[in-house]
């Protein structure tokens, strides 16, 4: 995927998530059913995942350099897609500072689902200060997927909403 591509894709995830909450009630939005994540926490895991990736994004390309450049091109959307299946087959869980806390937890059903809104699509303007070579040579590093170039974290981004929509949808 090319820039404009993946501005695209970082916009709709943020209309996509609202879209898919919306119709909640705050009660609903709050419920965990059997002691799972509710709606809310999943939006909260959801902000606390891809801030990390905006606040380097946002920053000086020097920060990269702590973990090397990548060797080669990025991996396709779909190759990120299996990884993260794979893993998630494995049993991994979040990590503690990206799992939804009760202190940090708006109290509304509005400011979480604009939280994670605006973060999408302030990741989607940062696009415009990156040129292609830099997605994929830039890494991040990913707790379960290792390092991965920021193109790929951008695709990871989409598919690890997809894949807790998908979570939630199944309750």
């Amino acid at each position: 995927m090319k820039i404009a591509d993946l501005h695209t894709l970082m916009a709709s995830e943020a209309a996509d998530f609202s879209w898919f909450a919306a119709p909640l009630t705050e009660s609903e939005f709050a419920n965990r059913p059997n002691g799972r994540w509710s709606v809310g926490d999943t939006t909260q895991h959801l902000f606390l995942s891809a801030r990390p990736v905006l606040r380097l994004m946002t920053g000086p390309r020097e920060v990269f350099a702590q973990w090397g450049y990548a060797k080669g091109p990025s991996r396709t959307y779909e190759a990120i897609q299996e990884m993260y299946k794979q893993v998630l087959g494995e049993g991994i869980k979040a990590p503690a500072n990206l799992s939804p806390r009760t202190d940090d937890v708006p109290a509304d059903k509005a400011t979480m689902l604009a939280r994670l809104a605006d973060t999408c699509l302030a990741l989607a303007e940062q696009l415009t200060g990156w040129s292609e070579e830099e997605l994929d040579r830039y890494q991040i590093p990913h707790p379960a997927l290792g390092l991965i170039s920021v193109r790929e974290m951008l695709y990871f981004v989409k598919i690890h909403t997809r894949h807790h929509m998908a979570v939630l949808a199944a309750y």
